[in-house]
């Protein structure tokens, strides 16, 4: 008999307010795990190579969840997991997707016997003189075009033309436990870290990191890194100490930011892959405060990816395009309600940022316009008659936190000025947009 997964009332009506909790959060990953295991699984079935080698990866996979169930469930539910399913399963489709896409999986599996402590000896792909281990790191191979990804007692070890490599890490534990770093040609995943906050990957080295809209960054150096992770710890001691439930969410759901290059120095850059949950792509934050809203916009978007994977939330038949406040492109309904949920955390985070005494001004000019947006953007999908019973609900559940939004008391010339440029914006859309404003 085929379950489904499905979100209980409470749940789902803490998500609709824009919030959800870690309880939510846990129940939108595993639906997420669920989905990788049907797409493997759809891999598997129409695996290119041979019957003997697709049978030793599926018996791999199941010996690893067997012996180590949770262990298991966090290695093939990671974020670029996702990544990598919906990139291979939508080339496979047309008929593109390289071997090498289809061999990723021998990687996976190697990580989740290793990490359940079962052995596994499987061909992992070299791209381009590089073997990816996914969630570790990658590892230089010369002019090797074959390679095996051996798992032993918890430790991986690759061999590729010569003398075995052992990977610097014991996967026992669940999170692995690096024991040196410096081995010529070994590139490990790095992680971001700070009080109370679970390990946070720093990928710039995943094969399937892409699909912003902006190119992956390149390995950062080791100068790069520390930026990053003085910023980060800063942004989280903020998100602690002013917007714990957004914390604790994200401590529930949050595993990878992906560096994006920086293309527009003048521009900073986020994304979130519809497939990747609790994983985003993000150029270098330039303060604190902006990685915190970033993190709580981001993983806005994750959560509502999440929970349209459970339930839709508007009808596809809709084809009219609306205004998004934040946009300048006119926006499909299933768009624009992605915006206004990710712009109520947006609201939020600048709401309660106020109380940073050298954010006060900024925090609080950045709430008003966001607010104002959320409340426009929110409008036009109450409006649109095209949302389903989940998303009339959903719905109703934005309308009340952003009711709440707009009663928080603001400075006269504050709320003047975020009128006056909403207006701005959306005459300018109009400008833009005539045929779409006609219609």
């Amino acid at each position: 008999m085929t379950t489904y997964h499905e979100l209980g009332p409470a749940p789902f009506a803490a998500l609709a307010r824009g919030d959800g909790g870690p309880q939510a959060v846990t129940a939108l990953r595993a639906a997420q795990l669920s989905r990788h295991l049907l797409l493997i699984g759809h891999l598997l079935r129409h695996w290119p190579g041979g019957t003997a080698e697709r049978d030793t990866i599926a018996d791999t996979l199941e010996r690893a969840r067997r012996a180590a169930p949770d262990r298991f469930a966090e290695v093939l539910s990671a974020p670029l997991v996702g990544s990598w399913t919906g990139i291979t399963v939508r080339a496979a489709e047309r008929g593109v997707a390289a071997a090498a896409d289809f061999s990723q999986l021998c990687g996976l599996a190697a990580v989740a016997a290793a990490a359940a402590g079962v052995p596994a000896d499987l061909p992992v792909p070299v791209r381009d003189g590089v073997l990816s281990v996914p969630g570790l790191g990658a590892l230089s191979v010369g002019d090797a075009t074959a390679a095996r990804l051996t798992a032993d007692d918890g430790r991986l070890s690759v061999t590729a033309g010569g003398d075995p490599f052992r990977i610097p890490a014991d996967l026992r534990d669940g999170e692995p436990r690096w024991q040196g770093d410096d081995l010529p040609g070994w590139q490990p995943v790095r992680r971001l870290t700070a009080p109370d906050a679970p390990g946070v990957a720093l990928d710039d080295v995943d094969p399937y990191r892409h699909g912003h809209h902006a190119p992956p960054a390149n390995r950062l150096d080791d100068a790069e890194v520390a930026q990053w992770q003085a910023v980060f710890a800063q942004a989280w001691t903020m998100l602690a100490r002013h917007l714990p439930g957004r914390a604790a969410e994200l401590a529930a759901g949050l595993r990878v930011l992906v560096p994006l290059a920086q293309t527009d120095p003048h521009s900073a850059r986020s994304a979130t892959v519809r497939h990747a949950f609790g994983a985003f792509g993000l150029t270098r934050p330039a303060s604190a405060a902006d990685l915190a809203v970033t993190m709580v916009h981001e993983f806005q978007h994750s959560k509502l990816s999440g929970l349209l994977d459970i339930t839709p939330l508007t009808d596809p038949a809709d084809t009219r395009r609306y205004f998004a406040p934040w946009r300048t492109d006119p926006r499909p309904l299933a768009g624009l309600l992605q915006g206004v949920y990710a712009f109520v955390g947006v609201a939020d985070a600048w709401r309660a940022l106020r109380a940073e005494d050298s954010l006060t001004a900024l925090a609080s000019s950045r709430f008003a316009e966001a607010r104002l947006q959320v409340d426009r953007g929110l409008g036009a999908v109450e409006a649109s008659g095209a949302l389903t019973g989940a998303g009339r609900l959903l719905a109703v559940g934005l309308r009340q936190r952003t009711d709440e939004l707009l009663a928080e008391p603001l400075d006269a010339a504050v709320v003047a000025a975020a009128e006056q440029g909403l207006s701005a914006s959306h005459r300018q859309w109009l400008d833009r947009n005539k045929a779409v404003a006609a219609a």
